[in-house]
């Protein structure tokens, strides 16, 4: 018996290189001389980075930067050769703020700039960007300004780091003093978010409340996106604030797009491209996936749907595993390659459910592989 095991994560209870631990486990109760392939996954959000060395190695470099609300932290990125992949979630992330902390106005993206250029600093030229987790709505200013981008106001005066609230003050941009080293660099930014800059489907609109915005923050958070956008065309002679996924972590994308040699790919694609997932599915038995809920968002990019299409495309059963499966799902996935089925022993609290999801995956992990056997 070969088994693939690749979860994602179960927000709130398990990360996916836990939840990938529990199932081998529990495989290995039932088929003690089973073949496993461990690939927990992620879509560029918080854990990236660990689930890319789980899965090809590297080495893991420490960096002290500027946190969202400007206070020095230790954080990490990984260095394989002379490519770097960097988690947005470790410098500029919302789990390294408190309640009070979360406010996208003040927060900035400037120690994940940090982060690039200490890569740049260390002879990296590709340079991958994981911007799940964010929480910043400044449109990459910090980070950009990092970097050697300048913003200035309407009185000619310097907007450092730059937050949220400075979108709207920008009115010149200065790139004359970009490191040279930059235009030599490749990035790609690791993002299955397709929504817009501004507007209602846009970065502040859309994700603004999730990063501590109320309404009326939104709505100034959102004309400073206008403005910047305003900015941007006359300094490149382009408009790019309309194309998909530039609104993704606050507009991180936006400003990188404009000056750099930048492209956004699929978070959940390009990691299993790096893992060589699809070769490795082609010669397994069974594959064993799953995440905290599937739901209708499956059909929107989402890391299990990417599975499930290659399960289809090479006649793989595959079992995902879930705290809970939205009806319509089962409505609207109908595979004989796949079953989904909730962890969840029946009517419990959502406390309960969280506090005990290890022991109720372990469970029915085994009842299922029971059943094959």
């Amino acid at each position: 018996m070969k088994i693939l095991i690749c979860p994602d994560s179960f927000k709130g209870s398990l990360s996916s290189i836990k939840a990938a631990d529990i199932m081998k486990s529990s495989c290995l109760k039932i088929f003690p001389s089973a073949e496993i392939i461990f690939f927990p996954i992620a879509d560029g959000g918080e854990g990236t980075i660990d689930i890319i060395k789980k899965i090809i190695g590297g080495r893991l470099i420490k960096e002290k930067v500027l946190n969202p609300v400007g206070k020095n932290i230790t954080t990490k990125w990984l260095k394989i050769q002379n490519t770097a992949y960097i988690e947005m979630a470790k410098a500029s992330g919302l789990i390294l703020l408190n309640e009070k902390d979360k406010n996208p106005l003040k927060t900035t993206s400037f120690g994940t700039g940090q982060l690039i250029k200490k890569a740049i600093n260390k002879g990296c030229r590709t340079i991958y960007i994981c911007i799940g987790g964010s929480a910043t709505n400044d449109g990459g200013i910090g980070a950009l300004t990092a970097l050697g981008i300048k913003f200035y106001d309407k009185n000619n005066r310097l907007i450092y780091p730059g937050k949220g609230k400075d979108l709207i003050r920008i009115k010149k941009i200065n790139i004359s003093e970009i490191p040279s080293e930059i235009f030599s660099c490749k990035f790609f930014i690791l993002s299955d978010v397709k929504n817009t800059l501004y507007g209602k489907q846009g970065a502040s609109y859309i994700y603004g409340k999730q990063k501590g915005a109320d309404d009326r923050m939104i709505k100034l958070l959102d004309n400073g996106m206008k403005n910047y956008a305003k900015v941007l065309k006359k300094t490149i002679n382009k408009d790019i604030s309309n194309i998909p996924g530039t609104g993704a972590a606050g507009g991180f994308p936006t400003g990188f797009l404009s000056f750099f040699n930048a492209d956004i790919l699929s978070g959940i694609e390009t990691i299993l491209k790096i893992g060589r997932f699809e070769k490795k599915i082609k010669n397994v038995d069974i594959i064993l996936t799953g995440e905290g809920k599937i739901d209708s968002q499956i059909k929107y990019g989402k890391a299990l749907s990417a599975i499930f299409n290659l399960s289809e495309k090479y006649k793989k059963h595959v079992i995902a595993f879930a705290g809970s499966v939205e009806e319509s799902v089962y409505k609207n996935i109908n595979s004989p390659y796949i079953s989904m089925v909730s962890i969840l022993p029946g009517i419990i609290s959502l406390e309960t459910a969280l506090k005990n999801a290890d022991k109720y995956l372990s469970i029915k992990v085994e009842q299922m592989l029971k059943n094959i056997r």
